[in-house]
């Protein structure tokens, strides 16, 4: 005889309606930022090991790297959970891969992300919306001490 079969408890472990197409929808963006990552990380001379996405839940920062090349990305908005614009993303990603040069918030870091993030310009992967007239103030970037 087949073992009982508790549609309670399978009911609170179901998948979400529409968890599938979500899935599938941040394996393609997870698979495009991969490919973005290998390509930009080999054009600048960087070790990136690992493009993963970021946990459910985590809002308090929109990407995460490590110092042996890993990079977490989160995919999806905090409040609405619908996927973020492909410009944020990808300003995330090469946010992320300067790191892998310069693990602070320093002039250096900076110019070094807008090399990386003008390169996806290049390529055709960093389409952001309407410049900045002016650029922000380097004090509004500094991180205190």
């Amino acid at each position: 005889m087949p073992a009982r079969v508790d549609l309670r408890q399978r009911a609170l472990f179901a998948p979400e309606p529409g968890a599938a197409a979500r899935d599938a929808e941040d394996g393609v963006a997870l698979e495009t930022l991969r490919t973005m990552a290998g390509k930009l990380a080999a054009h600048f001379g960087l070790s990136c090991t690992s493009i993963d996405a970021e946990a459910d839940g985590v809002v308090w920062h929109y990407g995460i790297c490590t110092t042996d090349g890993r990079i977490r990305i989160r995919l999806r908005h905090a409040r609405t959970g619908r996927l973020l614009k492909e410009s944020s993303l990808v300003d995330t990603l090469c946010h992320e891969l300067a790191h892998l040069r310069y693990f602070d918030h320093s002039v250096r870091f900076r110019r070094f992300h807008e090399r990386v993030l003008a390169e996806a310009r290049r390529r055709g992967w960093y389409r952001p919306g309407p410049t900045r007239t002016a650029p922000l103030p380097a004090a509004a970037c500094e991180i205190s001490r």
